[in-house]
């Protein structure tokens, strides 16, 4: 499957006009449906219906033209408040998230049950006919779709239901701690599905096993697949890459992850033939290689972790600024922090080298690092959470449990490392000296823990332990 195509199928399906398209044909096909019951049965348990029943078609069309006229008016209202709301989202919490707000299932669904309910009265308005009152030849019968106004009835009902659940949801979505959990849950959720442990098998070799020679595949060798625009990485097709390097008997090297932005003529791959050196893969081959590749204009959480990483990030530097100055809505941030970098100590990362069903390298793409999550987790919030005592002794004792939880060594030393340049950033950002004292006592403290583990379960036990545990 083209790239391309992987791209514009994720960007209609987290658009706004895409679930309300959809209903919009069901009413399309419900009306068609109900129409076609009036015209060929006899419902005569219409009359039955009391207040949902119309013995002249003048009444029918009153109805049906209310109804339509509300609801149009009811989705322009609907529309209004939630580009308000999106607006609103952007200037606090960041532009970022305003994808957040359009991909909202419960916006889409309201505006699709307005819109689509105005569109069945609509086509129910064609076929309801007065009739000509004069006893003529070829004299058009009058014509009341009993079976159509009900359903007509009763989407109007749910509609007012719907309104009423959209004007509850929407202070629910501007709420910064929903908006931090959603996008918490979502990064802790993706990071199982990080590039490139879903495609080929994986390989037991590592970047110390002389069984693979990278010195044998260099940029000299290789057939260079260069950009043709500039833009975001925003989807990969790890598949085909990994089919067509079988079907070429090649072996592709990935320069580009989703997320990074690549310059018009960048080498996004590189390609070598199963012997190093060959030259024999045909310029529509690679070509064709090029189209496992999508480009856009912006990043998107799609194959992209660390997009997801960074609008936590955002969140958090917006409520440290001075015009904001929010330290809880940060410590929310961190707390998702901690579950973000558990979740990744976790994680087996899969080995770059990805092998065909005969065990032949064919793909080699590096995938997300543990140090670099951490870094963008921590480096990039640093310089905010340093300037405030209660936000920094958050950030303290996240990175000592973490550090203090981790099986492996390489991750324990990432942490310690990031706990010592939280300290330097303290001493030079805080300028009370009271707080570089109680920080300074914290950290020493911290590197106790981190040293000795009954004393970590003691002091995590305490009411001491950040807000108190007892």
């Amino acid at each position: 499957m083209n790239a391309r195509f992987i791209k514009f199928w994720n960007d209609l399906q987290s658009s706004y006009y895409f679930i309300p398209g959809l209903m919009v044909l069901g009413a399309i096909l419900l009306a068609a449906l109900t129409s076609y019951i009036d015209k060929n049965f006899d419902y005569s348990g219409a009359k039955n219906l009391g207040w949902f029943y119309a013995n002249k078609a003048d009444g029918a069309r009153a109805i049906l033209t209310t109804i339509a006229g509300s609801m149009m008016t009811v989705a322009a209202v609907t529309f209004s408040i939630t580009m308000v709301a999106v607006t609103s989202a952007a200037g606090q919490y960041g532009p970022r998230l305003i994808g957040n707000f359009m991909r909202d299932r419960a916006n889409q669904v309201t505006l699709g049950t307005f819109t689509s309910t105005f569109v069945y009265c609509l086509l129910i308005l064609r076929v309801a006919r007065t009739g000509d009152g004069a006893d003529v030849e070829n004299a058009v019968a009058e014509f009341v779709p009993n079976a159509s106004l009900l359903v007509a009835m009763t989407l109007t009902l749910f509609s007012v239901g719907v309104m009423i659940f959209f004007i509850h949801h929407i202070p629910e979505t501007l709420n910064v701690g929903n908006i931090t959990g959603q996008v918490g849950r979502k990064l802790r959720k993706r990071i199982n599905e990080m590039f490139p442990d879903n495609f080929g098998a994986d390989s037991e070799t590592s970047t110390n096993d002389h069984t693979v020679d990278l010195e044998s595949y260099t940029h000299e060798n290789c057939h260079a697949i260069k950009a043709e625009a500039e833009g975001y990485v925003q989807a990969v097709n790890e598949d085909g890459i990994m089919q067509w390097a079988i079907d070429h008997h090649a072996i592709v090297r990935l320069q580009f992850r989703p997320g990074d932005f690549a310059v018009k003529g960048n080498t996004l791959m590189q390609v070598w033939a199963d012997e190093a050196g060959g030259k024999d893969i045909d310029d529509a081959a690679l070509k064709a290689l090029l189209g496992k590749y999508a480009m856009g204009q912006d990043r998107t959480e799609h194959q992209n972790v660390l997009f997801l990483a960074d609008e936590l990030v955002e969140i958090l530097a917006r409520a440290l600024s001075p015009g904001i100055n929010d330290p809880f809505t940060a410590i929310n941030c961190i707390n998702w922090f901690h579950s973000a970098i558990s979740a990744m100590e976790g994680v087996t990362l899969p080995s770059p080298f990805r092998q065909d069903e005969d065990g032949k390298l064919r793909v080699i793409a590096y995938p997300v690092s543990f140090e670099r999550f951490v870094s963008v987790i921590c480096d990039q919030s640093r310089p905010y959470i340093a300037t405030d005592r209660n936000v920094s002794i958050k950030m303290l004792t996240v990175l000592t449990e973490l550090t203090a939880e981790a099986t492996h060594p390489q991750h324990v030393e990432i942490l310690k490392g990031q706990i010592q340049k939280l300290r330097h950033a303290t001493e030079d950002k805080l300028l009370s000296k009271v707080e570089k004292g109680e920080l300074k006592t914290r950290f020493d403290q911290a590197d106790k823990m981190i040293a000795d583990r009954a004393f970590y379960d003691q002091v995590v036990a305490s009411e001491d332990w950040g807000t108190g545990r007892a």
